[in-house]
């Protein structure tokens, strides 16, 4: 019999955690992980808690309120309660399995400081109250407040088939009191000690354990009640279906049946059929740490599988029965053909779910050549392209074909940097392509962060006739990437997108494109794609900047100057500096180098034509970066044609007579090409999404002929065509 599996999936968080992160969200450098932050303040604040010193405070006011009615009675004339609750105050959430129940439990800490004043007026009954007298008083009541409350929702889950799980939830709600020492003191009054005793008897009976019993039983009947209510009108009779995924086999759907109730997250059977064995062997022998590890990663597929958007596929034709024809789907390793004279043959290596975030999540094994992955020198398709994150949506287009190369190799001081070239294309042999070299974000310190949305482009440029070529590069700090790749200098990551450049040259035509790349760029992507577009600019076509940080000297002296503040965006530059704000020299060749207005308003048509995307909102890098290099275009940094001044939604400019345009947002974030939801839309507004999925599409348009595109205005109102796609957890990750 195999021994019981535990897992406790407990998450905690006190309120002196959380008072600490709203505090500091001005300063958080993820923009989602603030947008968050800020979107719980605002929560806070609407159920009237405020901060002090670490605690929540809540506050109410009474007046005029009859507590004690009769010919004796009390009236509370004004009373001013705050109720501080304590920085351990802890929330916990407890999640083993479909199984067993969700646990949710309060261990509250609070303490009670009211102050009022009330008036008793004194009487007996002879037939009809009498009043004997009146007296008024102040009066105080503190003390200490320990409340202990658990909700536990059981869903009672019941196969009904081998793929459907019936749900009927129940809450129960337990809760005690440990500690309710309200002190009542009166003052000013001929009867202090009596109307101190009866106050006093006042509280202690409402914060008697009976009390407390009978209130937590009534807030059970309304949860439950409500409950109740929300699953009828969803025209269920308190059940819900959930449908999973079939097993390939009776081995699958008992692994699953078996795995359900230990695992903390539903499975896939895909995940199943790669890891049936590992699974196994861990269960039999007991590993509940193998076991653990294989269920989480699990978890992490799951979520990729959920969160992708159908797109569509060109089709796959094969020979090997000797007449060309389209392959079954869903299409397995093999060699096949794209046209229906299987004329061209490729090979090709499905990529799933699985090994997408086998892979992206693990920083030994992005971007680094030297790692196995089922589409290196194949192609395949990658679950990354079809992750439907941004403004504008991935509907209606058709799916990348991708393969994996190495462009480099380098020894550094711990090993081999291997560095890995990713070649999106419509289909393998696909001709007449145009080539178009990508390069990531993520401050010059990460890779995971930016990437996806180099993959999420990829999509929409493949479609306008692009070949996308997207290389790793190595990177500053130790954060990210093998040991061999990591502690970089910015000079390392200029040599690797140079030697990326030369590499796309060098093998564009065998990928089916030729002519001089378009360079494109998100955040820290942006300005290693302006360095190539300034110091290679009679080989390349145009360049496209999101976001981009582009003048290094005035972004130093700003912060300097007291004009930015954010601590994360210092923090880069110091760190791609290596030295502290106060010692980085501006007239050192790093900061020369990397101050692109200064270096192009002396000739600005020696260089290729610019289109950039900005956020005024952008918090992390300031729009004034993009501001100035439009105006360098137009031969002068302070008075050109592009300024912040505006605040309709979107402002665009025209920079030079070559084509150059800048656009700005007013609400925009960094990162605002991207949506997790509507209320997580970096763009801002609904209506400010609309108008940057416009930009994304407009870029799309101008890519293929800047110096052709219909002049812009200065403010546009045109509609856009973006959508709000659901994306959670990678795009917490993503934020560069």
């Amino acid at each position: 019999m195999l021994s019981p599996v535990t897992f406790a999936s407990t998450v905690r968080l006190n309120v002196g955690e959380l008072t600490s992160a709203l505090q500091s969200a001005r300063t958080e450098p993820d923009a989602v992980r603030r947008m968050v932050l800020e979107e719980i303040e605002q929560k806070l604040l609407a159920a009237e808690l405020s901060f002090s010193e670490g605690e929540l405070l809540y506050t109410d006011t009474l007046t005029n309120t009859v507590v004690e009615d009769g010919c004796t009675n009390t009236t509370i004339q004004s009373m001013v309660t705050d109720i501080a609750i304590g920085q351990d105050t802890q929330l916990g959430f407890t999640l083993d399995s479909l199984f067993d129940p969700v646990v949710v439990t309060l261990n509250l800490s609070a303490s009670i400081d009211a102050r009022g004043r009330a008036r008793q007026n004194y009487g007996i009954r002879l037939g009809s109250c009498v009043e004997l007298g009146s007296d008024s008083f102040d009066f105080t009541a503190t003390g200490p407040l320990q409340l202990l409350l658990e909700v536990e929702l059981a869903l009672n889950p019941q196969w009904i088939s081998d793929s459907t799980l019936k749900i009927q939830p129940d809450i129960k709600i337990n809760g005690q009191l440990d500690n309710g020492n309200v002190d009542v003191d009166v003052e000013d009054s001929l009867l202090r000690n009596v109307i101190e005793r009866f106050l006093q008897g006042r509280v202690d009976d409402l914060l008697s354990p009976g009390a407390i019993a009978q209130e937590i039983d009534s807030l059970q009947r309304r949860v439950q009640d409500q409950l109740k209510g929300a699953l009828e009108q969803n025209g269920s009779d308190g059940a819900i279906l959930l449908e999973l995924p079939g097993g390939s086999d009776e081995q699958i759907v008992a692994l699953y049946k078996l795995l359900t109730p230990q695992s903390r997250f539903p499975l896939t059977t895909g995940y199943l059929q790669d890891n049936r064995l590992l699974l196994l062997a861990a269960l039999i022998t007991d590993d509940n740490q193998q076991l653990a590890e294989l269920l989480g990663n699990a978890a992490e597929c799951e979520l990729g599988g959920v969160l992708q958007t159908p797109l569509s596929r060109a089709a796959v034709f094969s020979d090997s029965t000797g007449n060309c024809s389209v392959a079954e789907q869903p299409v397995t390793a093999g060699t096949y053909h794209d046209t229906h004279k299987c004329e061209s043959p490729f090979e090709f290596a499905p990529f799933s779910v699985t090994d997408f975030c086998a892979v992206a999540l693990d920083k030994n094994r992005l971007g680094n050549g030297l790692s196995t992955m089922p589409s290196t020198g194949k192609w395949a398709w990658s679950p990354g392209t079809a992750f439907d994150f941004g403004v504008l949506t991935l509907n209606g287009l058709q799916q990348p074909f991708v393969q994996r190369s190495v462009f480099k190799s380098i020894t550094t001081s711990t090993g081999e940097c291997s560095l890995e070239m990713r070649v999106y294309k419509s289909s393998p042999s696909a001709q007449g392509q145009t080539p178009l070299l990508a390069l990531h974000g993520g401050s010059w310190q990460r890779r995971g962060s930016g990437f996806l949305g180099i993959e999420h482009m990829a999509t929409h440029f493949t479609n306008e006739g692009y070949v996308v070529f997207a290389p790793f590069y190595r990177l500053i700090g130790d954060n990210d990437g093998t040991s061999a790749c990591r502690n970089a200098t910015l000079a390392d990551i200029l040599a690797d997108v140079n030697d990326a450049f030369d590499w796309v040259a060098a093998n564009q035509q065998r990928f089916g494109a030729s002519g001089l790349p378009v360079l494109f760029g998100q955040s820290a992507g942006g300005h290693l794609a302006l360095s190539l577009a300034v110091e290679r600019s009679a080989e390349t076509q145009a360049a496209v900047l999101f976001y981009a940080p582009t003048d290094f000297s005035d972004f130093a002296t700003q912060v300097r100057n007291g004009q930015y503040d954010n601590e994360q965006g210092q923090r880069i530059i110091e760190a791609v500096s290596g030295l502290s704000i106060d010692e980085i020299d501006l007239s050192s060749g790093l900061i020369r180098a990397n101050s692109f207005p200064s270096r192009m308003v002396e000739n600005p048509l020696n260089y290729p034509p610019v289109f950039m995307l900005h956020g005024k909102a952008d918090s992390l890098l300031p729009a004034r970066q993009s501001v100035r290099l439009c105006n360098a275009l137009a031969g002068n940094i302070e008075t050109g044609p592009a300024d912040l001044s505006g605040q309709e939604i979107r402002h665009s400019f025209k920079c030079d007579n070559k084509g150059s345009e800048l656009h700005l947002i007013t609400q925009g974030e960094h990162t605002l090409d991207l949506c997790v939801s509507d209320s997580l839309c970096l763009a801002g507004s609904p209506a400010s999404a609309r108008q940057t999925a416009d930009v994304v599409d407009r870029m799309l348009i101008w890519i293929k002929a800047p110096d052709r595109v219909d002049a812009i205005a200065t403010a546009t109102t045109a509609t856009g065509t973006g959508r709000f796609s659901l994306w959670l957890l990678f795009a917490l990750g993503i934020i560069s």
